[in-house]
């Protein structure tokens, strides 16, 4: 857990900055500092190779794009589809754009969430889907937009400015989702789930650190 012991953020800003906690810890960067601590090397690859950001205009689209992913009314299609199974098909069918590869890719969704929601209640990450209805995958689509604009920042494609006003509204819009830190861990390991990530396992020894280590910036926090 590394902790910048010079650029401090405090107060309400840090609590913004916070929403990229998980990522910030999966990638061993401070938690504590809009600088990230990381090799300016590494920064370069996790964004170009792993988000395909290689100039300011695709930076602020990618940034955008996090924000809208949470406000997708296809996937509230999916979620119904997932709590009424036995007429899945129908549901998904009838309420989702009929456009070239929308209800397959959809589709792949709801199989997914099928395979997903058991895996985490078995690990009693969850103890039912009723848990993730609002949350939903909202900790991971937030989660990963600070810290990259975290990462676009030190390599300028953002100013500090920009930086601190994209913080504060994704704060405020995973409010509307999440109501206390711990939803916000549950919701990212969830989305990381959801989206193609193994290793749960390794995603809540991360969230268990982050919110009862005595060195963590939000222990003793319990809301956003």
């Amino acid at each position: 857990m590394r902790l910048n012991d010079k650029n401090i953020v405090k107060g309400y800003l840090l609590d913004h900055l916070l929403v990229g906690s998980m990522y910030a810890e999966q990638q061993s960067a401070y938690l504590n500092s809009y600088e990230t601590g990381l090799d300016k090397s590494h920064i370069t690859k996790l964004v170009e190779t792993y988000w395909e950001i290689s100039d300011q205009n695709q930076a602020i689209e990618m940034l955008q794009s996090l924000h809208y992913r949470n406000q997708d009314e296809n996937l509230d299609v999916v979620y119904a589809a997932f709590e009424n199974s036995e007429n899945y098909v129908d549901i998904l069918k009838s309420n989702l754009p009929d456009e070239d590869g929308v209800f397959e890719y959809y589709l792949n969704v709801f199989r997914k969430l099928r395979h997903v929601v058991p895996e985490l209640i078995e690990e009693k990450i969850i103890t039912d889907f009723s848990q993730l209805k609002k949350a939903k995958d909202s900790g991971w689509n937030y989660g990963r937009s600070v810290f990259l604009a975290r990462c676009c920042y030190e390599l300028d494609y953002i100013s500090e400015k920009e930086l601190i006003e994209y913080l504060a509204k994704s704060h405020e819009e995973l409010k509307r989702y999440c109501s206390t830190w711990k939803e916000y861990t549950t919701s990212y390991i969830f989305g990381r789930a959801l989206w193609g990530g193994g290793h749960n396992n390794g995603m809540v020894q991360i969230a268990n650190d982050l919110l009862n280590n005595n060195q963590s910036p939000l222990k003793n926090k319990t809301y956003l």
